[in-house]
C-alpha cells in the first residue's frame, strides 16, 4: 500500500517573496511565478516545512523541527516554503542550487533563526544537489 505524504502546511494566501538572486529569472506554472525578482507562490500550496520528518503513529513528529511559533506560524515557516517552491520544479527553473541555498540563508536571517548556519549546511550538504545549473 502506498501511503500519501504528509503536507504540514498549506498557504492561506499567495505568498509574495523579492530577492536579487530572481532577477533575470522568468518561470511560471500553476503553483509558482517568478518574474522581475519576485517570487510568487501560489494560495493553496502545500509543503512539509523542514525534512526530513517522520509521523509516528500519527501523534508525534521526529526528524527535523520547524521551530517554535512566531507570530502563529513556526519560526522556519517562510523559509521552508520558498526553499521547497524552488526545489520542487528545480529541474524546470533556471537556478543553481548555491542560489537556493542562498535565499533559504537570507531568509532565515531576514526572521533571525538561530541555527542558520546549521540547517544552511545541511540543505547544502543533503538537500537536492541536480539542479539545472550548476
Amino acid at each position: 500500500m502506498i501511503q500519501k505524504k504528509p503536507w504540514l502546511y498549506q498557504l492561506e494566501r499567495d505568498y509574495v517573496f523579492k530577492h536579487p538572486l530572481l532577477r533575470g529569472i522568468e518561470f511560471e506554472n500553476a503553483w509558482v511565478t517568478i518574474r522581475n525578482g519576485t517570487l510568487t507562490i501560489k494560495k493553496n500550496y502545500a509543503w512539509d516545512g523542514c525534512t526530513p520528518k517522520w509521523s509516528v503513529f500519527g501523534v508525534w513528529w521526529v526528524g527535523v523541527p520547524d521551530g517554535i511559533l512566531r507570530l502563529g506560524k513556526p519560526w522556519m515557516y517562510f523559509a521552508s516554503l520558498i526553499h521547497d517552491a524552488l526545489c520542487q520544479f528545480r529541474n524546470l527553473i533556471k537556478i543553481s542550487k548555491r542560489a537556493v541555498t542562498q535565499i533559504f540563508n537570507d531568509v532565515m536571517e531576514r526572521d533571525q533563526f538561530p541555527l542558520r548556519p546549521v540547517y544552511r549546511w545541511f540543505v547544502d550538504k543533503l538537500g537536492p544537489q541536480d539542479f539545472l545549473i550548476n
